[in-house]
């Protein structure tokens, strides 16, 4: 009875042995290759609210996976690009350190297969990543000129304000100067009068000073209304103040967006640091651990079917 469980203990090693053997030679070679890339953002203007989010997230997005499985053509029907999807999402490898991102990919397919793949994933991600920096520029200049055209707006009706103050402003001094020359005629009509009349002197102390009381008035209004005709509405430096610093607001926005034109239409975000290169060997299976592991589960194996085999009654003897 020893005897007959041996055999079944080495048949069901051989067995194990036998069929992870076999199961190893089926599976296809795997290669490896990997590229080290720099992505850098671009040196936006401070008017420019633009979020780039570039990291791991990005470099995992399936629309990436989609387009580079349709232009490797592994396979000529498009239902099949899916298995490669699932590997380049699956076997993809992203480091990322201070800016540098590293890349590794593996798979069971051809050396020029999997170096392919990965270049043109690369390739992918930074029209995408351009795309993307388009799209931002594009809408972050589109709101910026809304604001530039409020700005104008908010300007136009300030400046308007204020030149109904500055014409409000040189009518009451118009209305104030005739007032006074005509109380100065009055004077000196009346001294006239008085002189005519009293014998009294020019240099008489209350009329002297009426006199120079109103011309004193007259050369402050007249002063203040040259004022306003050379410097107009900067005349109320307060308020015009306001005017310029829209001014310098809205000359910003526009010298903003001249500058990031350039960037949304020759800015390379990834700089391809090492490119993927051609696996020299294969990487995997493993053969000889899958076989050993496959003999060690046979000899486990083969001890319980030995141990619970049911016993062969051996014939009795007449």
């Amino acid at each position: 009875m020893a005897a007959e469980r041996r055999w079944i203990f080495l048949i069901t090693v051989v067995v194990f042995l036998v069929g992870s053997t076999i199961y190893v030679l089926r599976q296809p070679l795997e290669f490896e290759t990997s590229a080290l890339v720099r992505v850098t953002t671009p040196p936006l203007p401070r008017e420019f609210a633009v979020q780039l989010r570039w990291g791991e997230d990005f470099w995992r997005s399936p629309d990436l996976a989609v387009q580079v499985a349709k232009e490797i053509k592994i396979s000529g029907e498009p239902e099949e690009t899916w298995p490669v999807v699932s590997w380049l999402y699956q076997n993809l490898k992203i480091k990322e350190t201070d800016g540098l991102v590293t890349l590794q990919l593996r798979g069971g397919f051809a050396q020029n297969v999997v170096r392919d793949a990965l270049a043109a994933y690369i390739e992918e991600a930074s029209a995408k990543l351009k795309r993307d920096l388009r799209a931002a520029l594009e809408r972050e200049s589109q709101r910026l000129s809304e604001l530039q055209q409020t700005l104008e707006n908010y300007r136009q009706q300030v400046i308007q304000a204020l030149t109904a103050r500055l014409a409000e402003r040189k009518a009451l001094l118009q209305a104030q100067k005739a007032s006074i020359e005509k109380e100065l005629q009055e004077l000196l009509k009346s001294r006239q009068m008085r002189v005519s009349e009293q014998g009294a002197t020019l240099e008489s102390w209350y009329y002297r000073h009426a006199l120079e009381s109103r011309l004193r008035r007259l050369e402050s209004v007249e002063r203040e209304l040259d004022l306003l005709g050379a410097k107009g509405m900067s005349a109320f430096e307060s308020e015009y103040q306001r005017v310029r610093e829209l001014e310098g607001r809205i000359a910003a926005l526009a010298q903003a967006q001249v500058e990031a034109r350039p960037l949304a239409e020759g800015f390379e975000p990834v700089e391809l640091v090492t490119p993927a290169q051609l696996p020299q060997g294969p990487v995997g299976p493993d053969r000889a651990q899958t076989i050993l592991w496959g003999t060690g589960i046979g000899v486990i194996v083969g001890v319980l079917v030995a141990a619970f085999s049911p016993r062969r009654r051996e014939p009795s003897k007449p």
